[in-house]
């Protein structure tokens, strides 16, 4: 495991932007627009299915937005992730700002280890966190530098973030591949 690149997540985030650029901004769209009438409780499914949609075209498959659906086809694993690990990191910010600062990294990446194949949503937090602990300082700055990047585009009257939310969340997808080892080990029960 090594410390995330900024410079290779946040140019993955551009080059998959590139590549297909409606697809990312309409599965952006959707992510936040379900999260937010759900009331956060469709976001894990929904953030997971966004990293198996960046997973198949970092393959070198190609992508529709509504792949942003199949977060959905392991709806339990990825609602108690996303939910949880952000549980998790609120509380870290209620307890003097800097718990929560230092496991920031905690939610995509239990989110990516839940595209990539892990059947286990607890299991995630845990590998999760391990991954994120290893790597800590790495993590935190990356995973800030994509926040920053992913809020510019408010300056423009709004419009902007369409453009930047998209390479926050593909940066964020190479950032969790890159502190796991680009780990895609699953721990079923089958």
């Amino acid at each position: 495991m090594a410390a995330p690149d900024i410079g290779v997540c946040i140019s993955a985030g551009i080059a998959g932007l590139k590549k297909n650029p409606l697809a990312h901004i309409a599965a952006c769209v959707l992510v936040s627009v379900v999260g937010g009438v759900s009331a956060g409780l469709l976001t894990g499914p929904m953030l997971v299915g966004y990293m198996r949609m960046v997973k198949v075209e970092d393959e070198g498959g190609t992508i529709e937005f509504t792949d942003v659906f199949k977060g959905f086809d392991d709806f339990v694993p990825a609602l108690l992730a996303v939910l949880l690990s952000s549980i998790l990191v609120s509380v870290g910010f209620m307890l003097c700002f800097l718990p929560g600062l230092l496991i920031i990294g905690l939610v995509p990446t239990a989110a990516y280890l839940v595209a990539v194949g892990e059947k286990d949503g607890i299991n995630a937090i845990k590998r999760a966190f391990a991954a994120v602990k290893d790597n800590l300082l790495g993590t935190v700055i990356c995973t800030l530098v994509l926040g920053i990047v992913g809020s510019l585009g408010a300056i423009f009257c709004g419009v902007g973030i369409f453009f930047t939310l998209p390479i926050a969340f593909i940066g964020s997808y190479h950032m969790a591949k890159q502190i796991t080892g680009g780990d895609v080990r699953a721990i079923t029960n089958a």
